[in-house]
């Protein structure tokens, strides 16, 4: 009796032990399944556009609707501006076909830079119609509509590459490489967790060896869209900035300037 007893209270451990360890390994499991639920979870978060259509796609979305994007027939933008040289003020008024007059009003200096881009690629400065732009003058005029290079991002540039995700200042972005309109590598930047384009890296066009920086921040909604009040440009480590005062859509008394 002793004997069967004693093999009544090992039996009755092992049962006890069984059920303890199938509670702790459920819980395992559980803790396992959990996991890795958050992992594939940030990794599917991060997989979503692999590829350059879907980023693409997604940034225009999240900067506005696509009827409220293409609603826009005409756009007027001004901003105070501060440059190692002192201040100054950019109007930038562009419309549908490629048009866009150009404007600086310098603090330093007692003569505005007026120009104006026709049809993308052909302008003249305003004064002296008789000598056209060169395509690098026209490039960095229409590199400063900022607000244009967002809500057009996918007409900008071409050529895009796979997006990879990668982590800048403690934020994470998806980089995506691709061309400019003057056929120039630059990489294109993204928030991971909106979607929006936060910067652009590309080649100096007067100087292919120097890379600028623009950063684009300070968003707001404007009418149905997300713009940036504040664009940061780091050009061989002189900085230049951007806090638009004014940004409006289809204004009424829009007018364009033509070649005399």
């Amino acid at each position: 009796m002793m004997t069967i007893k004693n093999d009544s209270n090992k039996m009755q451990y092992v049962k006890l032990n069984t059920k303890t360890t199938c509670q702790t390994g459920m819980m395992y499991i559980s803790f396992l399944l959990f996991a890795y639920g958050c992992i594939n979870q940030n990794s599917q978060k991060e997989n979503l556009y692999a590829t350059a259509d879907g980023l693409i796609l997604a940034s225009l979305d999240a900067a506005g609707q696509t009827k409220d994007r293409e609603s826009i027939q005409n756009l007027i933008a001004v901003a105070d501006c501060n440059s190692p040289k002192g201040n100054y003020i950019t109007e930038t008024h562009t419309a549908t076909g490629g048009y866009s007059y150009f404007k600086q009003t310098y603090s330093y200096s007692p003569d505005p830079f007026e120009a104006v881009i026709q049809n993308k690629t052909d302008g003249f400065q305003v004064g002296d119609t008789s000598h056209p732009l060169p395509k690098e003058a026209v490039y960095t005029i229409r590199g400063h509509e900022f607000h244009n290079i967002i809500l057009e991002v996918n007409s900008r540039f071409h050529d895009f590459q796979k997006p990879v995700v990668v982590e800048i200042d403690s934020t994470r972005m998806y980089s995506l490489k691709a061309k400019d309109e003057l056929n120039h590598d630059c990489s294109l930047f993204f928030s991971v967790k909106t979607n929006l384009l936060t910067a652009i890296h590309f080649q100096n066009p007067g100087d292919e060896k120097e890379i600028i920086k623009t950063e684009f921040s300070g968003w707001k909604t404007t009418g149905r869209l997300q713009l940036p009040y504040h664009v940061r440009i780091d050009q061989g480590g002189k900085i230049f900035t951007f806090d638009y005062t004014r940004i409006s859509f289809n204004s009424p008394g829009f007018q364009y300037r033509r070649h005399p």
